[in-house]
């Protein structure tokens, strides 16, 4: 499929220049090239991408009970779906917030952006044939879509340790039309302590880690609107919420 013939409003140039596709995922990373953090994030999690929703389903019930995909769904009903919206999910991973969306998957134009391809193809895998989607792999520092072009851009999990997580959030206001509606959300402190510090699958990618929420809310610009952070699932996961200034409303299809 050519870039201009898809439903993804990349950039003008990178669609004129042409972007490959792989595995149904368009390029729009060259992975040589992810440096930092960024770096040993995706190879994590392109190693673990084969068995993470099994660990999610299985190990976290086992710890967790349900109180995940209660999370899940509170962090999804805190924005505004709307049948026709276009919906950017920065970090998609295997896509498993999705079933969390209270709304017609089909109704609604979802684009999902990773760095891992391992990630991306299991979500595909899964989500294909139950939602509008398409995914991009990239890096949430620098997107490949147009300003202005999205009605809502959420993120959750992996902000707290990009390369560069201002620049990350300056790339999703970007994107965020006037009035759009934003999420951020990750995991807390606490949580990255006990959880993945320890974990045989995670403690060596995350055994330097350091985390502070502060840092993160500090990347939120001021002019945002309606700049809201909350703890959810017994202070293990941070969400902060905000809207782009100026005001446009949901287009239909």
């Amino acid at each position: 499929m050519n870039p201009s013939e898809s439903d993804i409003p990349f950039k003008p140039g990178l669609a004129a220049a042409g972007i490959p596709m792989r595995d149904g995922i368009w390029q729009c990373l060259d992975a040589s090239q992810v440096q930092g953090s960024n770096a040993r994030y995706m190879r994590m999690y392109d190693r673990l991408a084969r068995w993470y929703d099994l660990g999610e389903r299985w190990i976290g019930r086992l710890l967790y009970g349900r109180s995940i995909a209660r999370m899940r769904r509170e962090l999804m009903a805190s924005l505004p779906w709307r049948p026709g919206c276009r919906a950017l999910y920065v970090s998609i991973g295997t896509g498993m917030d999705l079933a969390s969306i209270p709304a017609d998957l089909n109704a609604i134009r979802l684009i999902g952006a990773d760095l891992s391809q391992g990630m991306l193809c299991r979500c595909r895998a899964v989500w294909a044939r139950k939602a509008r989607l398409e995914l991009v792999r990239c890096q949430a520092e620098e997107l490949p879509f147009q300003d202005g072009a999205f009605d809502i851009v959420f993120h959750v999990g992996g902000i707290n340790f990009f390369s560069d997580p201002a620049q990350a959030v300056r790339e999703m206001l970007r994107v965020a039309r006037p009035g759009a509606a934003l999420l951020i959300a990750d995991e807390t402190a606490e949580h990255i302590e006990r959880q993945y510090k320890r974990s045989l699958f995670t403690r060596r990618d995350f055994r330097d880690a350091r985390f502070d929420l502060s840092a993160i809310e500090s990347c939120i610009p001021p002019g945002v609107l309606n700049r809201r952070t909350r703890l959810l699932w017994q202070g293990r996961f941070y969400c902060i919420t905000f809207s782009k200034e100026g005001a446009r409303p949901c287009n239909p299809a």
